[in-house]
């Protein structure tokens, strides 16, 4: 599905991104951004929650003085570790012994279905 659109008006371009019931709008022109938003209320409830914060789990933070722009997850990132009880875990760059040989045999017979359940969501949160 297409989740990015994108208007351009000789040098004037406005990019609306939206997901479920969140909109994002970004644009080079605060005349043409007003024009769009008029135009879709009359057609749809919208809010205007000022400048942007949030989006989708994503904290946004802006420096305008040097023209940057910080997304971060942290909240999402400690969520997830609080929700797989890994909330202490210390952090490595190689999660597994170097050189470990994983046989069939190590596994057992009969999986555990809810850790099956649990490491399908966990590679889910990541995913997202």
């Amino acid at each position: 599905d297409r989740v990015i659109f994108r208007y351009t008006c000789g040098q004037e371009t406005i990019l609306l991104s939206l997901y479920v019931d969140d909109g994002l709008c970004a644009t080079n022109s605060l005349p043409l951004y007003n024009e769009f938003i008029k135009h879709l209320k009359t057609r749809f409830d919208l809010s205007d929650e000022g400048s942007l914060t949030w989006y989708l789990g994503v904290n946004i933070q802006y420096g305008r003085k040097h023209g940057t722009t910080k997304l971060s997850q942290e909240q999402f990132i400690c969520v997830i570790l609080e929700r797989f009880n890994m909330k202490g875990c210390t952090p490595l760059s190689t999660p597994a012994e170097p050189n470990m040989h994983l046989l069939k045999s190590d596994q057992p017979s009969v999986p555990d279905k809810n850790a099956v359940k649990a490491y399908q969501q966990l590679v889910g949160s990541l995913m997202y």
